[in-house]
């Protein structure tokens, strides 16, 4: 088997997932570096892409074809560096003027991922001229349409807009009814991240219809998850259900995995923002074994999730404790799905950077938690010190990362287990009175602390008068009698504060405990201690972890805020869908670099060899800006075009496909060429952003007659000076 067919599959593997690559035999594989594709395909079937093979391969592989497929798996594992100089070597090799631009293209995406938008432009601008001098209108309208999507990334609407219109105006001049309907598209998903609900929503029923009519199934599916993320938002629970399942069944029928594991994640988050954390795991689940590790941000935010998710479920088996003889079990497997969502959390911390500190403080949150719900069974004596000095040992992880507002709730509740070692530790002191009542006031002491801190308004104020109370009432020459009373007496105004939850049943409990207090009440005190410290521990843990917050991440992996992004919206009228710019494509509106003024601009810009980069176009008159070609250039365009079709459908079968790959080399590339630059519309593998590098601009082909000219001066200088000298050297020779 071709090593490009190779490539081509891990590629497909990446995009779309299922099980192809288990087909190909590694033995079989043929071309110059048959063993690093070997080792590079067994990394994928594992699910994660070798960096230190491909970087081997982008040095080895001669063929610009194999080379640029490379990249582009390297773009889509998110090694945007490694990507970058893959792509850059292409460009060296590429004399193919169909897949420079592509190229070119490829670049600017990868700079777009690393958050590097001047870079990205620049390579766009390249793109963009290329397919201009070819009169490619419909290649410059992708490059419009992804300069588009990356100034989405950043956030500039206008510009976003502004660039997306202008390519789908030229998509509707060349009849192109694809590339109009993903180009609708696009625009919705700006205004969906503008917070323009509405308006996206329009643009989305549009794009769907269209894909409907032309029979793009897969694209169809990506546009029904687009309005049900937006139906979620509406809270029209209904609807985004409908909208999930039903893209669901579509990419279950197209066999891709990877896009079927974003739907499952979507379907759980809605099912957690619901409250139906049951209904949410079974997806959550399935979307972080469908969804491979490299794609990015799908499989943290299905990973967040599903922590999320274990975690809602330990806190509802918390909950619905029936009695004692059940209550035990219900803790265990509370614990048990605490330290689930602890290990989720883990794993989502290392593939992070931005949120990682967030993402450490809910890990060590669950994990004290698993110890907690085990410490208020009826674990006793020094099993139970253990416990609460495992669960403090964690809240010192968590008060480490954590900002300082919730630092100071965490060091709140590392007070509450204070309390409850204290309380424990007086089983230990029966027969030490002096010690015994040094411990229960500690107790008193700390849980009072906790109460100021912590409790839910009104009941604090109770809360702290009842363990005064409790805290006079361990005098060995008095009654406590009186006191202990009083201390029932708050904590009866206590639970009218807390209404129906849990903690008002422990409230209560403690009460009556208080209630029956006899005159040596120390074990009274103790028992009431405890509901008391487990109540407070409860409140306290619900406002560190606050089960109505979920967080997400964008394409960039950047945190997204926790509000609404309707703040970031701009005017819009709902009912204008026109064009803003009726005039057509002109010079003007091709991509412009845009660069810090540090930078040269591109126009400036010398290279090794001393020519000017062009950027150029002719035009017949300025005022309508129709492009006029070279004879050549109009001979060469002549060819009727490759029409425009989804990725799914472009592949054939292996043997036949690339049997012929060496002989029909242009024809394949045409082929690519509008997925590659359409990637953006069903692509939902994001890859991780880093710091970019300077970029290697290859040198162009052709060289101006100024450099000419140079070159020739330099020569006759040189000629001058090798005559001289060899006359010097005959001179010297006869004397």
């Amino acid at each position: 088997m071709n090593q490009l067919v190779v490539l081509q599959e891990i590629y497909a593997s990446l995009s779309k997932g299922g099980d192809g690559l288990q087909k190909i035999d590694s033995k079989a594989i043929e071309g110059s570096c048959p063993e690093l594709l070997s080792e590079l395909l067994e990394s994928s079937r594992k699910g994660r892409i070798d960096e230190d093979v491909c970087r081997e391969l982008s040095l080895k592989l001669q063929d610009v074809y194999e080379i640029k497929r490379l990249g582009d798996i390297c773009r889509r594992a998110g090694l945007q560096g490694l990507a970058i100089n893959t792509y850059n070597r292409a460009l060296s090799l590429c004399r193919d003027p169909i897949l420079r631009p592509v190229l070119q293209n490829n670049l600017g995406q990868a700079f777009v991922h690393q958050g590097d938008l001047a870079k990205a432009s620049f390579y766009y601008q390249k793109s963009a001229d290329c397919f201009a001098k070819e009169g490619d209108h419909t290649g410059l309208a992708h490059v419009l349409g992804n300069l588009g999507s990356a100034y989405r990334r950043s956030g500039d609407w206008n510009k976003a807009i502004e660039h997306c219109y202008r390519s789908l105006k030229t998509f509707e001049e060349k009849g192109d009814d694809l590339g109009i309907a993903q180009m609708t598209g696009s625009l919705g998903r700006i205004y969906a991240d503008m917070g323009e609900k509405e308006l996206a929503a329009r643009y989305f029923e549009r794009s769907l219809t269209d894909f409907q009519r032309l029979g793009d199934k897969r694209s169809a599916a990506w546009v029904l998850d687009q309005l049900g993320r937006i139906a979620g938002q509406r809270m029209d629970w209904d609807k985004a259900l409908s909208y999930f399942n039903t893209s669901l069944s579509l990419f279950e029928e197209q066999g891709e995995s990877q896009s079927q594991g974003i739907v499952l994640s979507n379907l759980g988050r809605i099912y957690l923002q619901m409250g139906q954390a049951t209904a949410a795991r079974e997806p959550l689940e399935r979307a972080v074994l469908l969804i491979s590790r490299q794609i990015k941000p799908g499989y943290q935010n299905a990973l967040y999730c599903l922590a999320k998710t274990y975690s809602s479920l330990a806190k509802n088996c918390l909950q619905e404790e029936s009695g004692q003889s059940s209550s035990r079990q219900q803790r265990l497997e509370a614990s048990r799905l605490f330290i689930q969502a602890a290990n989720s959390y883990q794993e989502l911390s290392s593939t992070l950077g931005e949120g990682q500190a967030e993402i450490n403080v809910a890990e060590a949150i669950a994990k004290s938690q698993s110890y907690l719900v085990r410490l208020c069974g009826d674990v006793r004596g020094e099993e139970a010190l253990i416990l609460a000095e495992r669960a403090q040992t964690f809240l010192d992880n968590a008060a480490a990362n954590a900002n300082d507002c919730n630092k100071a709730k965490i060091l709140g509740l590392q007070r509450i287990i204070a309390g409850i070692k204290e309380v424990h530790s007086i089983g230990l002191l029966a027969n030490e009175p002096l010690m015994l009542t040094r411990a229960l006031n500690n107790a008193s002491e700390y849980l009072m602390s906790g109460a100021q801190e912590w409790s839910s308004e009104g009941a604090g104020g109770f809360l702290c008068q009842a363990l005064k109370k409790i805290n006079a009432s361990v005098d060995p020459g008095r009654d406590p009698t009186e006191k202990l009373q009083a201390a029932a007496a708050a904590l009866r105004q206590a639970e009218k504060h807390y209404g129906k939850e849990s903690r008002a049943n422990r409230i209560a409990q403690a009460a009556e405990i208080l209630e029956g207090a006899t005159a040596n009440g120390n074990a009274q005190c103790q028992a009431a201690l405890l509901l008391i410290a487990g109540a407070m521990a409860t409140d306290s843990l619900s406002k560190i972890d606050d089960s109505n917050s979920i967080l997400t991440w964008d394409e960039s992996l950047h945190l997204l805020p926790i509000t609404e992004k309707g703040e970031f919206a701009v005017n819009i009228k709902i009912n204008d869908l026109h064009e803003p710019d009726p005039e057509p494509i002109a010079k003007t509106d091709l991509p412009v670099l845009e660069i810090s003024k540090e930078r040269y601009v591109a126009k400036d810009l010398i290279l090794a060899d001393g020519c000017l980069v062009p950027i150029k176009a002719d035009m017949a008159c300025k005022n309508y800006c129709q492009l006029i070609l070279p004879t050549i250039r109009q001979q060469f365009n002549a060819k009727k075009e490759t029409p425009l079709k989804p990725e799914d459908e472009r592949q054939e079968p292996h043997e036949r496909a690339f049997s012929e790959a060496y002989k029909e080399r242009s024809e394949e590339t045409n082929r690519d060429l509008n997925k590659e630059l359409n990637e953006e519309l069903n692509n939902e593998t994001i890859e991780f952003c880093e710091d970019a590098n300077k970029p290697e601009i290859e040198k162009e082909s052709q060289e101006s007659p100024l450099s000419r000219s140079k070159a020739v001066f330099l020569l006759k200088v040189m000629t001058a000076l090798l005559v001289m000298l060899l006359a010097i050297e005959a001179i010297l020779y006869l004397i």
